[in-house]
């Protein structure tokens, strides 16, 4: 993928995530299958994410004073960043929305795909918002129960610039 386009792609990614965060709506899943959010310590990351089926990593971060908007609304999925504390213990867990990414494993390092006017990329390239959690050690990828990522929040901090 030439620069341009990625930039664009990246562009196009913040928009939509600016918009989807600030959705009306209580933000609400199902209850049950997240744990209760943890009080923010300081609002929230808008984080860039990057990699593949196999491996996803965060590779920029920036920190903003207003408050997480939550969960989209009926979000559900199986991949998700779940933010630990020093012993693993699941502070916040985030869904995220991989439905636009071409996640098979048999296309991985493949061209882009072209369906009509829908483009999947088996590469991913996303913006995800996550809450600043106090207590937060490191930020977990999973898809199902495989951890495909791992960043420490000493990282997301530095990334954002010292963030918290």
């Amino acid at each position: 993928m030439q620069a341009f386009h990625l930039f664009g792609a990246a562009a196009l990614c913040a928009g939509l995530g600016l918009f989807l965060s600030t959705a009306g709506g209580d933000g609400g899943s199902d209850p049950a299958a997240t744990p209760p959010m943890q009080p923010p310590v300081n609002g929230h990351f808008v984080l860039v994410v990057e990699g593949d089926r196999d491996r996803l990593d965060i590779t920029h971060a920036s920190h903003k004073a207003d408050p997480w908007a939550g969960i989209q609304k009926g979000l559900t999925s199986d991949w998700v960043l779940s933010i630990r504390d020093r012993s693993g213990a699941e502070l916040q867990r985030v869904p995220l929305d991989m439905s636009k990414f071409d996640l098979d494993p048999r296309r991985k390092g493949g061209p882009i795909r072209v369906e009509g006017c829908i483009v999947r990329d088996a590469a991913v390239a996303m913006i995800a918002n996550a809450p600043c959690v106090a207590g937060a050690a490191s930020y977990v990828f999973l898809r199902g129960d495989d951890v495909v990522g791992t960043v420490t929040a000493a990282r997301v901090d530095q990334l954002a610039g010292g963030g918290r």
